[in-house]
């Protein structure tokens, strides 16, 4: 065999005319082989750069879920190092509440402290602190349990970056992460088509009709028409006096500017005040736990 195939069989060799020649057939089959080899390393080829790409894009997936479970490691971290802090302290058990997941477990008394301690965390850190607006924070938020739960995880992680010697990565993420977040997750939860300063679960277009139907029972001397025939803690409301002023111009208020106004797009969202969700809380804290002696 030469460099370039099989050699030739010698002359004394040769098949007989018109019999194929067994070195042509030999070189087929060769490079025949070799053809076969190289697509199959070809289509291996193809399969590794796929699974490399597959792999690749797994990776990618999976990095934010990795820094997720990085932050939630550290933010329970954070929370156990403050219940340690706190432990052994009755003044600070009620922090170590922490009902997000738990809250339908809790018996009477744990659920008591924990809407009071929830409402205490609303009242002083978002309503105070951080100046959340009527907006942001919608006065109806304790009788839609998903605010509630909502704002009872924020809790827990503002405990576990408020305590002491708490790592200042869980503060930075309390502030710009989990906040931020809680404030999306309300505006989901709760529907503003529905919920604004001074009504709940009423449209706009309802609250003009029920204002039509009130003026015209006054003009008759006649007491305003029911609501709703609906109870409980979740039932339309419509709390005239709890608007805030409308700076812009509404011409369906014309004839009766002394009527409650809504705030239009021009004019920034009032802050929140414990007296404007207060009395829904109470609902929400009495249908949640029933009839309770404790003081309010």
């Amino acid at each position: 065999m030469t460099s370039d195939g099989p050699a030739p069989p010698p002359d004394g060799e040769r098949p007989a005319p018109g019999r194929a020649r067994p070195w042509a057939l030999e070189v087929g089959e060769q490079l025949r082989q070799v053809q076969r080899q190289l697509d199959t390393t070809t289509r291996k080829s193809e399969q590794t750069a796929g699974h490399v790409a597959e792999i690749a894009d797994i990776l990618a997936r999976m990095s934010p879920r990795l820094d997720d479970v990085e932050h939630g490691v550290a933010a329970l971290g954070g929370a156990v190092e403050a219940a340690a802090a706190g432990a052994g302290d009755a003044a600070d058990e009620a922090l170590s509440l922490t009902p997000a997941l738990r809250w339908s477990q809790l018996d009477h008394a744990d659920k008591h402290a924990a809407w009071d301690t929830l409402a205490g965390f609303v009242a002083e850190v978002l309503t105070n602190d951080y100046q959340l607006t009527r907006l942001e924070l919608p006065d109806c938020w304790p009788v839609h349990p998903r605010a509630v739960r909502e704002l009872a995880w924020l809790r827990t992680l503002y405990i576990a970056s408020s305590g002491a010697g708490a790592r200042p990565d869980l503060v930075a993420e309390w502030h710009v992460r989990w906040l931020p977040a809680a404030i999306t997750n309300l505006a989901v939860a709760i529907d503003r088509r529905e919920c604004a300063p001074g009504k709940h679960r009423l449209t706009e277009e309802e609250r003009r009709q029920y204002d039509d139907a009130a003026q015209q029972a006054a003009s008759a001397g006649q007491a305003p028409p029911a609501l709703t025939d609906e109870g409980g803690a979740a039932r339309p409301r419509y709390l005239p006096a709890q608007f805030p002023p409308l700076r812009g111009h509404d011409p369906s208020y014309g004839a009766a500017p002394d009527r409650p106004r809504l705030l239009d797009s021009e004019t920034p969202p009032p802050p929140s005040r414990p007296e404007y969700w207060w009395e829904y809380f109470l609902d929400a804290r009495l249908a949640d736990i029933g009839e309770d002696t404790a003081s309010t």
